[in-house]
């Protein structure tokens, strides 16, 4: 895939990025992804060209990909102390942190219509009951970026149905969070936590039998090299929030506020922009090598229906207030 013209622009602007030792502030931007084409990243490229040359060089920032700094707990871990003022991460990665991201984990909450779904997440009840949270939490909230749905793919067995994963006791590996363990226990998998940098290996050894990410994640990570099938569950969304160290925003003056609040926005009409240009194109890459199966409306019930329970996991663990405010919003926006 190419990089998107906007991208690549802001790319070649770096050449003409005011040195770091004029800057009156510096924000550490660290994430984990490392593929250079995904919308994400892109939109991280955009954010740090944005900030410094709006700010006449004010505030450096220093990008920092690919897990240079750690993985989504020590990334999290580093923006609470300070240490890094800025982080985009998924949600289900910061769950431990803001135990209300488990609203993410309810399987087949959010639909799949871009333009409704980028209003819940970014301009409802919801988005304003979340940054409340997080602002309690000594962060700033710099809206959700959208990483896609979840798909899930399989070696060797064709998926329709649950059944198909029970009767065939497959090992579906997980991200390292209990909402992924019960939904892939209540589909009739035998899910298997296995930290993300290590999944190609673990698939290619067959260690797992298949995994679930979005297209994009599937392609950056040459997943489709060491699986047969992707089955279009779109389960769970792949929300990537910004998070931004709140002692630190708080001490910019008034003017680099807005240059921080403006990059975050132009970035979010990038960001969506692009992931819903890009995802013909990206699944038409993986149809190159594996195939797509398409799930029937009678099918993708099924998968509803076995993970219904996980609603009520979530309710436990972080109340009712949360999970109705979701589900209004959710009702409400059009």
């Amino acid at each position: 895939m190419k990089l998107h013209p906007i991208a690549l622009g802001a790319m070649l602007l770096a050449g003409t990025a005011i040195p770091a030792a004029a800057a009156d502030y510096t924000m550490i931007l660290a994430h984990t992804l490392n593929d250079t084409t995904h919308p994400l990243y892109q939109a991280f490229v955009m954010i740090e060209k944005e900030i410094e040359e709006k700010s006449e060089g004010r505030i450096d920032v220093q990008h920092q990909p690919g897990g240079a700094l750690g993985g989504d707990r020590e990334l999290m871990e580093s923006m609470l102390l300070g240490d890094v003022q800025f982080v985009p991460t998924s949600t289900s990665g910061a769950v431990q942190f803001v135990p209300e991201f488990a609203a993410f984990e309810i399987p087949y909450a959010f639909p799949t219509d871009t333009a409704r779904l980028r209003r819940i997440l970014n301009d409802s009840e919801f988005t304003a009951a979340l940054e409340e949270k997080l602002a309690a939490q000594g962060m700033k909230f710099g809206k959700f970026y959208n990483g896609g749905f979840r798909q899930l793919t399989t070696s060797g067995t064709q998926v329709h149905t649950p059944a198909d994963i029970k009767g065939n006791n497959l090992r579906i590996r997980v991200p390292e969070n209990p909402y992924s363990v019960a939904t892939w226990s209540a589909i009739g998998a035998a899910p298997t936590p296995i930290a993300f940098p290590e999944l190609y290996g673990a698939l290619q050894q067959k260690v797992v039998d298949g995994q679930e990410n979005p297209y994009g994640h599937i392609l950056s990570q040459r997943f489709y090299e060491v699986q047969d099938y992707l089955t279009t569950t779109s389960h769970i969304l792949l929300a990537n929030v910004n998070l931004i160290n709140k002692d630190w925003y708080d001490s910019l003056p008034e003017d680099l506020k807005q240059v921080v609040d403006q990059a975050l926005a132009d970035a979010e009409e990038f960001q969506w922009t692009l992931q819903d240009e890009m995802l013909g194109e990206q699944r038409a890459a993986i149809a190159e090598h594996m195939e797509i199966i398409d799930l029937t409306e009678d099918e993708l019930q099924q998968f509803r229906e076995a993970t219904a329970p996980i609603q009520d996991m979530v309710r436990g663990e972080i109340g009712d207030e949360m999970v109705d405010t979701l589900m209004s919003s959710i009702a409400s926006v059009n």
